[in-house]
């Protein structure tokens, strides 16, 4: 095994957000730097088989939606979806993306080193071993951000060819005419709102109590409500007990209050969460602390094993690819030698079905369950002149505040625009602003963002 005589500062595993994210961050403070992705393309699961041509999905999805509910604007138009060139569009959005980080990385003068590659056990003076494809090359310190995959449940018939998974459908060409999710989080809600948009019959298969359970409960309630009247069939508190295949159908069992009930599409997805991919450390896992199938580190990033860092889906902490990045730059400030920038504790999350839903910080409930004194205040989209303006469909802007300090401690959003408008309220929470402090900014007319002004308006009077 040929081992290279250069040191780096840091090898990252995984050119995923957070790999590529901690490798710029790092070469910009002027650190030497190598990723090794064993795909080839850069960009991990986000950029090529997740949120970027999901997003573009949606963004064409919203757009039939839109043509076919024109003469309601006075406009007469029809609206057929080519297949072909919905994929091309989506392609050609993840390869330009791709390119562009591509050249950003080589223009940073990082390596890249494409192959599987596995921390080895040996260290000596403090430099940590990989291997890429049979060779070795060393890192002062490592950056383990390899992501994850689509996780798989334990149901029978789970194997069958009737069965795909947001892979398939991310990087496939198929483009099923009814379709059966399996799991109604965030991924599972984006693929319903696709697929309807699209005029597909989509039928959602929840087991907890409602879909986006971790979310706010007016948030899922008011989904739950639109999905429904546009067509998806929804069943929650459901238990799926097999699947089948009936003649290149599916045929999915679940029960749900007592009774078992059978319903069939051209295919079933899975979306019931993701796991992690972490066969990069199987020669060091004796030495580094792993629980429920994730890494663990301390705030910083750092795991059990001196000089090995996490960040991303493999760590702990809610799986996204904005909250990857800021882990992998936290990290790369702290190996420079720098203070890390990102606040972890704020972290936005969005839902990009439509209208888009977007959250921060604490729900009232959490606050509840905090032992807090806060109020809530909600600002109706129905009230907003943009909203009218284009016929949005029911949303809501709601905020929680400390009552004796007026301190903004979260907000829910489920409006145009949403995941835009939540980068206010985020700075907002993560700077300890108050309501009045917040409301000292005017807000452009007509704007969605002005039902903001209106919460906190609202809120402000309950403080």
């Amino acid at each position: 095994m040929e081992t290279t005589e250069k040191i780096f500062d840091l090898i990252v595993i995984g050119g995923g957000p957070a790999g590529f994210s901690a490798a710029l961050k790092a070469a910009k403070l002027g650190l030497s730097v190598l990723i090794a992705e064993k795909d080839g393309k850069l960009g991990g699961t986000c950029l090529n088989r997740g949120c970027i041509p999901t997003k573009a999905l949606l963004h064409s999805s919203g757009l039939i939606r839109q043509i076919r509910s024109a003469s309601s604007f006075g406009v007469n138009a029809e609206a057929s979806v080519d297949a072909g060139k919905l994929f091309e569009y989506r392609d050609n959005t993840v390869n330009t993306l791709v390119a562009g980080l591509e050249q950003s990385v080589k223009n940073g003068g990082i390596a890249v080193v494409t192959g599987k590659a596995s921390v080895l056990p040996e260290t000596a003076d403090g430099v940590v071993s990989v291997d890429i494809e049979g060779t070795v090359y060393r890192a002062k310190d490592v950056l383990l951000a390899t992501g994850t995959v689509p996780a798989m449940p334990p149901i029978d018939g789970i194997g069958s060819c009737v069965v795909i998974t947001s892979n398939d459908l991310l990087e496939g060409n198929e483009l099923p005419e009814s379709l059966i999710i399996v799991g109604g989080g965030v991924i599972g809600c984006e693929f319903a709102s696709l697929y309807t948009d699209l005029g597909r019959k989509v039928t959602v298969i929840e087991a907890l109590p409602r879909i986006l359970a971790n979310m706010d409960k007016d948030v899922a309630r008011n989904l739950q409500m639109i999905l429904k009247n546009r067509g998806a069939e929804i069943y929650s508190g459901a238990q799926v007990v097999k699947i089948a295949d009936a003649g290149g159908k599916a045929e999915v069992t679940f029960a749900a209050g007592g009774e078992e009930k059978t319903v069939s599409a051209d295919r079933v997805l899975i979306a019931t969460g993701r796991r992690a991919v972490l066969d990069c450390c199987d020669a060091v896992s004796g030495r580094l602390e792993i629980t429920k199938g994730r890494i663990v580190t301390d705030e910083n990033g750092k795991t059990s094993i001196d000089h090995i860092y996490a960040a991303g889906d493999i760590a702990y902490g809610i799986q996204l690819a904005h909250k990857a990045s800021a882990e992998g730059e936290n990290i790369a400030a702290l190996i420079a030698g720098k203070k890390p920038q990102n606040d972890m504790n704020v972290i936005p999350a969005c839902v990009y079905c439509s209208p888009e839903i977007a959250c921060v910080g604490m729900t009232d409930a959490d606050a509840k369950e905090a032992g807090i004194n806060a109020v809530t205040a909600r600002a109706l989209t129905s009230a907003n002149s943009r909203s009218v303006i284009s016929l949005e469909e029911r949303g809501f802007v709601k905020l929680v505040a400390e009552k004796e300090t007026g301190i903004l401690l979260g907000a829910q959003l489920m409006c145009a625009n949403a995941s835009d408008i939540i980068g206010e309220l985020a700075v907002a929470v993560a700077n300890k602003l108050t309501a009045e402090q917040c409301l000292k900014a005017v807000r452009p007319h007509p704007s969605y963002e002005e039902a903001v002004g209106s919460a906190l308006a609202e809120l402000s009077g309950k403080i």
